[in-house]
Order: C-alpha cells, then sequence, then structure tokens
C-alpha cells in the first residue's frame, strides 16, 4: 500500500476497517482494540506494525509492552482498550464487513471493488480504471 500511495498521493485515500477473525485468532479482537485505543492518542500506525511484526505475541501483557514501546499514556490507553465507545466502533465496522462479503483479513477494495490481484500493478489497474472519467 505504501508503493499506491506513493504513487498516487492526491488520488487515493486508504481508509482501513477493523474486521477482527474471532473464529480463528483468539487475540484478534485483543488487537483490534490496542490499534483503535492508540489512535485514540495519534498512534494508530505504529501499533498496528508493532501488531503486524509481532502477530505470535498479541496476549495481554504484550500488548501492554507495545503501547509503552510507542510511548502511549498506557492508563488511557487500557482504558480505552476496554471502552463501549471502542468496542462499538469494531461491531459497526465488522458489520460494513459483513455486508460487503468480507471473509479474510486483509481484504482490499478500490471504489467500492474488491482486489483480486492484491500486487502492485493489479492495484495500480484498478486505481486507474477507477480514475477514468465517465464516457459519454
Amino acid at each position: 500500500m505504501d508503493e499506491v500511495l506513493k504513487a498516487y498521493p492526491r488520488e487515493v485515500k486508504f481508509v482501513v476497517k477493523q474486521f477482527p477473525l474471532t473464529s480463528i485468532h483468539q487475540f484478534a479482537m485483543g488487537a483490534a482494540r490496542a490499534a483503535l485505543a492508540a489512535q485514540r492518542q495519534g498512534k494508530y500506525w505504529e501499533m498496528q506494525d508493532k501488531l503486524f511484526q509481532n502477530q505470535r505475541a498479541l496476549d495481554a501483557a504484550s500488548l501492554r509492552r507495545y503501547a509503552q514501546e510507542i510511548g502511549l499514556d498506557v492508563a488511557k490507553w487500557e482504558a480505552d482498550s476496554g471502552s463501549p465507545d471502542v468496542q462499538r466502533q469494531i461491531d459497526e465496522e465488522m458489520k460494513l464487513g459483513q455486508a460487503v462479503q468480507v471473509t479474510g483479513t486483509p481484504t482490499l477494495f478500490v471504489n467500492g471493488k474488491r482486489v483480486v490481484n492484491r500486487g502492485l500493478d493489479g492495484i495500480k489497474a484498478m486505481v486507474n480504471e477507477a480514475l477514468k472519467p465517465p464516457a459519454g
């Protein structure tokens, strides 16, 4: 995605939605909550990077350590992680994902169309198609 955003700095907006696969990943919900709680302190991407770098260590103690490592106010982060607002956001994003038939993560869309070829060339082709002016 970094390469796509560099190629289309004004044309592409990258939006992330939470879709924790709780049926197959024991710690998926905690990781989603951790990322959104970090977002409330302006460090979503820092936490997201930690989560992806440490996919095998997403238990509560590890998440707390990552919060410390990226410089979060840990007490606030813990409160936000457990907040009903964070859970509500996850629930709403999961409903959206179900509505568009997301079955795995990551799932990418360009202008509402599911990306099948997730390589750089495939994504760029879809972006170029979406940027074409309407015919007529």
